[in-house]
């Protein structure tokens, strides 16, 4: 019975709660990822035969992010709200109506189909509707404010932390920047150029390799199938293809801050090997943050909290910890 038990279709008021002691978690012993019990090497590195190097990390993020601070902790419980604030894409999806509109218990709804990314125009239509990449285009002194205004949830602080980061780091601000400055703005377009296929995974981009302003009648001629030209003005949205590149930047500018390309067809790891969508992605979104900063975790200063528990201390809350590496999970 215990084997076909749903803790979830089977749950009743009042039932004991079934509960079950998972083995402790392995490491993989080529690239180090921390698997669950009966996770096998498929779901990080196929026995070492996929390898790319870190992602670069920005430091003033991962400061934000492992700050045991009223701040750090309400970045992270919001990370998502405050990553689409600042995000150049929307992301759409086909939804059953026929669930959604069930007026009875609470909003439900269900994804047909795949989830995308979208891009609009440049410029709104009006003042009113402007929103992800047009906010860093149009009307840039009022940039903090319309962002704000976007959630009471926001911190002002943080929201110009990020602005701050994103100025100096990321290309494609950078190159948006540079539209809002140009005085034929109305006759511009932005061509946002695919990843060169001799650059490196991770290598840094440059904003004249990630976008290009063409300016009044000149076209674009020869785009690639995942290349996009966006125009000033625009009444539908383009679906950005998620074999591009700069699908996962646009979309996540906190988790690749400078702008560093994602998967597409040409990816290689660092054998040289093309990898695909399901290989790239089971290998980078793996835990291996302890195993490539050691030098950086000083475990000295963890002393304390092995004092703590010798001397009968159980409540971890209670322990502080004066360490901006130390990780908010553990």
């Amino acid at each position: 019975m215990r084997g076909r038990y749903n803790c979830a279709k089977d749950f009743k008021e009042g039932m004991e709660t079934i509960r079950y002691q998972l083995p402790q978690p392995k490491t993989c012993h080529f690239c180090n990822a921390r698997l669950f019990h009966r996770e096998t090497s498929s779901m990080c590195c196929k026995d070492g035969k996929i390898s790319f190097p870190n992602i670069p990390i920005c430091p003033e993020f991962m400061e934000l992010i492992c700050e045991q601070t009223p701040r750090g902790r309400h970045f992270r419980q919001y990370i998502r709200f405050y990553n689409n604030m600042f995000a150049f894409t929307s992301m759409g999806v086909h939804v059953d109506e026929s669930v959604a509109s069930n007026s009875r218990g609470i909003y439900t709804f269900r994804a047909q189909g795949a989830i995308y990314h979208r891009i609009g125009s440049l410029l709104p239509h009006t003042p009113l509707s402007v929103r992800h990449l047009q906010l860093y285009i149009y009307d840039t002194d009022l940039e903090i404010q319309r962002r704000m205004s976007q959630s009471v949830e926001a911190h002002e602080d943080i929201v110009r932390l990020i602005q701050r980061i994103l100025d100096m780091h990321n290309p494609f601000v950078e190159k948006f920047r540079q539209l809002s400055r140009s005085p034929n703005l109305h006759q511009c377009k932005l061509l946002i150029k695919e990843q060169p296929l001799n650059q490196p995974q991770y290598c840094l981009p440059s904003a004249s390799q990630v976008a290009a302003i063409i300016v009044g009648g000149e076209e674009a001629g020869h785009l690639s199938g995942r290349e996009i030209l966006v125009q000033t003005f625009g009444g539908n949205l383009i679906n950005v293809k998620d074999t591009a590149g700069f699908y996962d930047p646009l979309q996540y500018p906190i988790l690749f801050p400078f702008g560093t390309y994602g998967w597409d067809i040409n990816t290689r790891d660092a054998n040289r090997n093309k990898v695909s969508c399901r290989d790239y992605y089971a290998y980078i979104f793996q835990l291996r943050w302890f195993e490539h900063n050691q030098d950086s975790i000083r475990a000295d200063l963890y002393q304390g909290l092995q004092d703590a528990f010798n001397e009968g201390e159980s409540d971890t809350g209670s322990i502080f910890i004066n360490d901006p590496t130390f990780p908010s999970y553990i």
